[in-house]
């Protein structure tokens, strides 16, 4: 047996295998940790209920899941607000919650593309500069305007995501 054949065969042992769970595990732990639960976060206040489910749904979807591939898990949610979570709304800031686990774990956090980054940083500045215009009562022009480049930056968010998301009902892998 060659060098690389055994350490090709170390590498799917029982030990390693049962190690790296338990590290998914801290990592899914982690991300439950950052995942805010509705009514604790102070940002609730013009709701009764969550958007989608019941308090802490969120956070209980984050799992550890197999890839199918030997070697590899992953940590993430199915539920069907983790994007907005992660990315924000108009009205909710984003909390990039498996962003800061892959950052604090050393990783790069590919879930979601830099073009989807980008355009999510564009248009949380542009709403930004929506907001100071009309705080400090700038003209009706310079507000529309501001309008109007908030407008595009959601467009082109919006296109970034359909880009991301891939074709077919399952998007992208």
């Amino acid at each position: 047996m060659t060098i690389e054949a055994e350490i090709a065969a170390g590498l799917h042992s029982v030990e390693i295998e049962h190690e790296l769970h338990k590290f998914a595990e801290k990592v899914r732990d982690y991300a439950r940790d950052l995942a805010p639960v509705f009514g604790e976060t102070g940002r609730d206040d013009r709701r009764t209920a969550p958007p989608e489910g019941a308090p802490g749904d969120f956070r209980e979807s984050i799992k550890v899941r197999t890839t199918g591939k030997p070697g590899h898990l992953r940590v993430g949610s199915n539920s069907p607000i983790a994007l907005w979570q992660e990315v924000g709304t108009r009205h909710f800031p984003e909390d990039a919650i498996f962003a800061k686990t892959a950052k604090y774990f050393g990783g790069t956090g590919p879930i979601i593309d830099e073009g989807v980054q980008h355009a999510q940083g564009r248009l949380r500045g542009e709403l930004e500069r929506l907001e100071k215009l009309a705080a400090a009562g700038a003209g009706a022009h310079h507000i529309a305007a501001q309008r109007r480049a908030v407008e595009q930056a959601r467009t082109a968010r919006s296109a970034a995501f359909k880009a991301a998301r891939g074709r077919g009902r399952r998007g992208r892998r």
